[in-house]
């Protein structure tokens, strides 16, 4: 019995020892410039809340383009306008002009990503309008995995390398209207 005392003795007062860490005094602002961090000051963003990248890469359709479609070399370009929750979480605002077929995919979602420095994964879901010419707009799910790189002396240079499958629906049995995009990301964060 008296084993037990002392075990559940040891085991009380390793769980009270966090609430001594509880009673540290707030910090205060009047320091050098950082040092209230951890503290309760101020919110360190790691170079903003907002990001603008431009996409390129290839993008190559599943099926042939509609008849009377524009054709093109299998490449598109984009843009992405980002809000960041946090460092693991965004809100993507992107746009994208496939030059093969003339397919505009304006999207939004949200991504997740890894904690890391300077290297980190992510995975996203958008949805939103697809443009297919001949055809008309579609609603269209874009699934996205990738790593970014965050660069610059503020972490405030981005380069990313993602794949993103894009799905206009409905989907035919054997995804043929299905775009496939592999792309490189260059933005700014402020």
């Amino acid at each position: 019995m008296e084993r037990h005392a002392r075990v559940w003795g040891a085991v009380a007062l390793v769980a009270l020892l966090p609430l001594s860490v509880g009673a540290q005094e707030r910090g205060r602002t009047d320091g050098p410039e950082g040092s209230e961090y951890g503290k309760g000051g101020y919110q360190d963003l790691n170079g903003g809340q907002f990001s603008l990248e431009f996409n390129w890469g290839a993008a190559i359709n599943q099926g042939s383009s509609p008849a009377g479609a524009p054709e093109g070399p299998p490449l598109f370009i984009g843009a992405t306008g980002s809000f960041w929750g946090d460092d693991w979480y965004q809100l993507d605002f992107s746009g994208a002009y496939v030059l093969d077929g003339g397919r505009l995919n304006l999207l939004v979602g949200p991504r997740f990503r890894t904690y890391g420095w300077p290297l980190s994964l992510h995975a996203g879901l958008k949805a939103g309008a697809i443009f297919i010419p001949e055809v008309g707009p579609r609603f269209g799910l874009s699934p996205q995995v990738g790593a970014d790189l965050l660069l610059g002396p503020r972490d405030d240079i981005l380069l990313g390398l993602a794949y993103a499958l894009d799905i206009p629906l409905p989907a035919w049995s054997d995804g043929r209207n299905n775009t496939h995009r592999v792309f490189m990301s260059l933005g700014y964060r402020f």
